[in-house]
């Protein structure tokens, strides 16, 4: 009698298994989100060199957007950006606030902290592009606005 009834039981679970669907699947079945630890990078206190530090990524968000939040020290705003070249160029759209980057150190940090914070993180990427509100066209004697910093420029 013992072995019917959980036979039975098991057979009606078993059952009921079988119909079950997720109605809402979680937010993270998009690439299993995750948080972790990325390594961004900041300039110091004098603009003359670029220093990594930590920062929690909750896997969730667009990661370039995230990035960009987290290192930009100027204020200046991300339009968008696009992934060219089969994922392996990135190409960030800036809004009129990069005529606020003060002077060449500033320009240099700005690049820098973004393009090593970028490298570190995407792997795939192996250059960036600045632009000005969808147009290539150089308007910064100090910094190469539609010009692509390489990889290996940051020697990463």
């Amino acid at each position: 009698m013992k072995k019917l009834l959980l036979f039975v039981l098991l057979s009606v679970m078993t059952l009921a298994a079988c119909g079950t669907t997720e109605e809402n699947p979680s937010p993270t079945t998009e690439g299993n989100a995750k948080e972790e630890t990325i390594i961004l990078y900041k300039s110091d206190a004098n603009a003359e060199y670029t220093m990594p530090f930590e920062e929690t990524y909750d896997g969730k968000s667009d990661l370039v957007p995230f990035i960009y939040s987290k290192v930009n020290e100027h204020d200046v705003v991300l339009l968008d950006y696009t992934l060219e070249n089969n994922d392996t160029s990135l190409v960030l759209n800036l809004g009129d606030d990069v005529y606020t980057i003060q002077g060449s150190a500033g320009a240099a940090m700005f690049v820098e902290t973004l393009a090593r914070s970028y490298f570190e993180n995407m792997p795939e990427i192996k250059e960036i592009t600045f632009i000005h509100k969808g147009s290539y066209e150089s308007i910064l004697d100090h910094m190469d606005i539609g010009e692509p910093y390489s990889r290996e420029k940051f020697d990463m």
